[in-house]
């Protein structure tokens, strides 16, 4: 229920509209009778915001057919995905996805494409990025309303303006990113741009592993290792949006030089070549001949064997670290890092347990995205759709100004 002290009637309404939609779009449906209980209003408050937000389009109502229940069933509220939508995307370090999700994060339409590196500059992948976008927002009708735009890099990005500080995978240093995209784009809906793991991290709290869960870290592991931090239901991202870069957290100062100048960072001593090169393969064969690594060692090859339970302990190093900083309820590990959890479980167990302290490691839960791969997408949905969540009213009424 949203207070009435200090504020007025129109601003108590916009609260309200907003608390109930956002309940729409994460959980997908609710009955009446179910947002009354969860907002703490009268039935009578409940129907006439859900016909607000119903005359705008946002949600539709039906009535169940049946009901166990004596007397009238309640009305059924769901969210509309193919009408309120945004384009989301993420830019990883040799992929691109590109998708439509609508309200309730629903993927409405999607494409991958590779990202050659260091040939694409970042120019061409702005260019690319913008003709996708394009594309996905025809496939939506003229109909559909665009509500925003979400992008999750992996790099440093300030949250403000999305401009990109430095992508050390990428080879990208003071990119203004946000910027440059919204010029090629040309759309009038808000361009949000967020750091990939901090946008899966947000996913999986929201609708995925973590759901319901106020405090979990979330790590993936590809090239190199990045992550996301919730602490008490909030993701923390600092005084300018650089916080919880983990994969540069340093845990080898005798370690291998990492691309962002430093030595025996996390991902440099866990990442994607440490795995390759610990398992007697090649550096730099990609996601194809990581896949094979894991394969091998379920097969019994001993070579990769062993160096996975090289890379555990580096992993556990890691985990211990954020474990015992942060003391979260959960840690959710992303690609490669799962199916390195998969095989090597046990030990990374043990190290995490006889390296962090007692109070941290106690009933830390290590789990499975949620959302698998597309956690980091589904968060730049999540970060592109806030600002219709956080004022639905101004932002309908804006689209009526815009057309």
């Amino acid at each position: 229920m949203v207070s009435s002290s200090g504020a007025t009637q129109d601003e108590i309404r916009r609260l309200n509209v907003s608390t109930l939609l956002r309940q729409i779009h994460v959980h997908g449906q609710l009955s009446r009778a179910d947002l009354t209980t969860r907002m703490g209003l009268n039935r009578s408050t409940i129907k006439a915001l859900v016909g607000e937000l119903s005359e705008a389009g946002l949600v539709t109502e039906t009535i169940p057919e049946t009901s166990m229940r004596a007397g009238r069933p309640s009305h059924v509220v769901r969210p509309k995905s193919d009408t309120a939508y945004v384009l989301a995307a993420n830019i990883g370090v040799d992929t691109v996805t590109v998708a439509a999700v609508g309200l309730g994060g629903i993927i409405e339409g999607r494409a991958d494409y590779p990202l050659l590196r260091p040939a694409e500059g970042h120019e061409m992948v702005i260019a690319r990025l913008a003709t996708e976008f394009r594309e996905l927002q025809a496939s939506m009708g003229p109909a559909a309303w665009l509500v925003g735009v979400g992008v999750g890099v992996a790099g440093a990005i300030r949250r403000a303006d999305g401009f990109v500080e430095f992508a050390p995978n990428l080879g990208w240093r003071q990119v203004p990113f946000g910027q440059l995209l919204a010029e090629r784009l040309g759309v009038h809906v808000q361009i949000s741009v967020g750091n990939d793991g901090d946008l899966g991290a947000l996913a999986e709290h929201v609708r995925g592993a973590g759901r319901g869960i106020q405090n979990l870290i979330y790590l993936s592991g590809e090239v190199g290792i990045g992550g996301g931090i919730v602490v008490e239901g909030r993701i923390v991202t600092g005084a300018q949006g650089y916080a919880g870069e983990v994969g540069h957290m340093m845990l080898n100062p005798n370690g291998r030089i990492c691309r962002c100048g430093s030595h025996g960072c996390f991902e440099t001593e866990a990442g994607e070549d440490a795995v390759l090169v610990a398992c007697g393969r090649e550096a730099g064969g990609g996601r194809a001949a990581l896949l094979e690594v894991f394969a091998a060692a379920s097969q019994g090859e001993l070579r990769a064997l062993d160096g996975l339970h090289e890379i555990a302990i580096w992993v556990a190093r890691g985990l211990s670290t954020l474990v015992n900083l942060l003391n979260p309820d959960v840690v959710i590990l992303g690609g490669p890092l799962w199916s390195l959890f998969f095989l090597t479980g046990d030990l990374i167990r043990s190290e995490l347990h006889a390296m962090s302290i007692f109070a941290a490691r106690t009933q830390v839960q290590v789990l499975q995205p949620g959302l698998g791969d597309d956690s980091s997408l589904l968060g730049a949905a999540e970060l592109a759709f806030e600002p219709l969540l956080s004022d639905p009213v101004d932002a309908w009424s804006r689209r009526a100004l815009t057309g």
